[in-house]
């Protein structure tokens, strides 16, 4: 009984142990350099091939498919 309680207080202590271990997940930024990926606008995709009225036009029919009232004919 008395090892079994040795052997949990030392896996206790271990498992303790073990998160103080974790190193920082930080970033290091060059002043001036940015390391990313560039973004790219929504309506140059090849669906749109940078047709920006066309792009507006899609989304505003997709917002109508969410209107319930558009969508029930109210």
């Amino acid at each position: 009984m008395r090892n079994a309680l040795l052997i949990a207080g030392a896996l206790a202590c271990a498992a303790l142990v073990v998160g103080c271990g974790e190193l920082p997940q930080t970033t290091f930024y060059k002043q001036g350099h940015y390391r990313g990926k560039p973004d790219a606008l929504a309506w140059d995709s090849a669906a749109f091939k940078g047709d920006k009225l066309a792009w507006e036009k899609a989304l505003k029919a997709r917002n109508n498919l969410q209107n319930e009232y558009e969508r029930m004919g109210n």
